[in-house]
């Protein structure tokens, strides 16, 4: 009896390390989170370093929308920088001055009629209490990885 239960423990802890070892190896494989951060840091010199966000992207058979509010203080001047190095599939990112549902929104930055093989982009704010940072993902295979993108903010 002892046997069929250490055969049994023996094929369970072959089962984990085996599914360890693969999930180990998944996700952040195309994402060098710190290799994209330590570029997108160096566009915001002069700025001094605020905060940074990876966000991981998946494509879905529809396109979607994503949008962060970002608050802000008035009377610093920001600047914000995206880096999609790591995204398989170019998306659009554009800045509002207010949320999709207002009348009153205004475009103050957009990646729309950017070069296809740029995948750096950084914007100077200034004079605001909010911003709104849209994500536009294009349809796309689900079963593809999408990848990950870098948002950093400065300030002066």
């Amino acid at each position: 009896m002892t046997k069929r239960i250490l055969n049994k423990l023996l094929k369970l802890t072959s089962v984990f390390t085996l599914l360890l070892f693969v999930f180990a190896f998944q996700g952040d494989a195309p994402c060098d989170a710190k290799a994209l951060k330590d570029k997108a840091k160096k566009q915001l010199e002069p700025y001094t370093y605020d905060m940074s966000k990876l966000t991981h992207i998946t494509y879905k058979a529809q396109p979607w929308l994503k949008e962060i509010e970002l608050p802000l203080f008035i009377g610093e001047k920001y600047r914000l920088v995206f880096n999609t190095e790591a995204l398989s599939k170019q998306i659009v990112i554009s800045i509002y001055n207010r949320d999709k549902d207002s009348q009153k929104r205004k475009l103050l930055f957009t990646t729309k009629d950017a070069a296809a093989d740029k995948r750096e982009f950084s914007f100077d704010l200034s004079m605001a209490r909010k911003a709104f940072i849209d994500y536009e993902m294009p349809a796309g295979d689900s079963t593809l990885d999408g990848g990950c993108l870098v948002f950093m903010m400065g300030f002066k």
